[in-house]
């Protein structure tokens, strides 16, 4: 299925001043929380009135205050392109399997308030009611469950592992990947890290559990890269933010595209400032990371046993 994109038009966005920025300087928190404008942008914004704290126009010298409410306007706005295709896999009364593609992101993130996955499969259903009662990274495509009212998924969101019994996706990495790896390495975020949203190996982290197996190994080239090339399966038992991608990465294999945990973040950074080139994206191997949710085993309520789904890898991933 297939949904319209957003056209241009005038959008108001509105958030609340997190704590770490009391007594800061609006044009600073601004530059450094929402760095999909430049810096320059945010003092044209500033200059045109286009800012508001709790109400009032606010200028180059306004001082902000935790709880604060900002809205700022953004002229003839158009969200970037995003895929709008999924496939229906399985659907019933209460739930629906979804694939999604690579690319679109589940919620709101960055310059995507309308297009995000969830809006799309809603629009294109025709049903507000439908809720993700887990999510995939915008760059990782696959299998995804909802709910189809709220009150389905206010019963099973906290226990999902109820229904949801594993999940497995596949990626290709660089190099030759052991034959099987029970990764229990810990993760958590670094308040001083230049990437917000990425996870770091430490004992201080929450616990994480993956089992890997390696399915196939090429010697091909994938683009400009050498190979060997692993596919690997992986097995979530816990399910942490970027947990599979950090896993690898500290095993020392990042997925190919993956533009946070390969190349120390190079990509993801020179990203917030300008596009990447396709040399840029030949290096990384691929336009979006190699991670796929092809294989889930579902036992709904009212099942006798578990089923199992899954999907094919998009025409567009590397033959091993």
């Amino acid at each position: 299925m297939e949904n319209e994109l957003m056209a241009p038009r005038d959008m108001l966005f509105k958030c609340s001043v997190r704590p770490e920025w009391n007594g800061a300087l609006l044009l600073e928190m601004l530059v450094s929380r929402f760095t999909y404008h430049s810096k320059e942008e945010w003092v044209e914004k500033l200059l045109n009135g286009d800012v508001t704290i709790n109400e009032k126009v606010a200028n180059l010298e306004t001082i902000v205050y935790r709880g604060d409410s900002l809205i700022y306007c953004v002229r003839n706005y158009k969200e970037p392109e995003v895929p709008t295709n999924f496939s229906v896999v399985f659907e019933d009364d209460e739930f629906i399997l979804i694939e999604k593609p690579a690319g679109v992101p589940v919620h709101h993130t960055g310059k995507i308030f309308y297009n995000t996955f969830t809006g799309i499969v809603r629009r294109a259903l025709n049903s507000e009611e439908l809720m993700p009662l887990h999510r995939l990274d915008r760059d990782t495509g696959g299998l995804m469950l909802f709910a189809k009212t709220r009150d389905t998924a206010k019963r099973f969101q906290k226990n999902l592992d109820l229904i949801l019994l594993k999940k497995y996706y596949l990626a290709v990495v660089k190099g030759e990947f052991p034959e099987f790896e029970h990764c229990k390495i810990s993760l958590s975020e670094k308040e001083n890290s230049e990437i917000r949203s990425q996870m770091f190996p430490g004992s201080e982290g929450k616990s994480c559990s993956t089992i890997f197996r390696r399915k196939k190994i090429s010697y091909e080239k994938i683009g400009i890269l050498n190979g060997p090339f692993s596919l690997v399966e992986a097995e979530l038992e816990t399910g942490r933010k970027h947990q599979i991608r950090a896993h690898l990465a500290a095993l020392g294999f990042p997925i190919l595209g993956d533009r946070i945990y390969s190349y120390a973040g190079k990509y993801y950074l020179k990203m917030t400032h300008e596009p990447l080139s396709e040399e840029d994206y030949a290096l990384l191997g691929a336009r979006n990371q190699l991670l796929y949710a092809y294989r889930v085993l579902l036992r709904l309520p009212y099942w006798d046993s578990p089923r199992e789904f899954s999907v094919a890898l998009p025409e567009s991933w590397p033959k091993f």
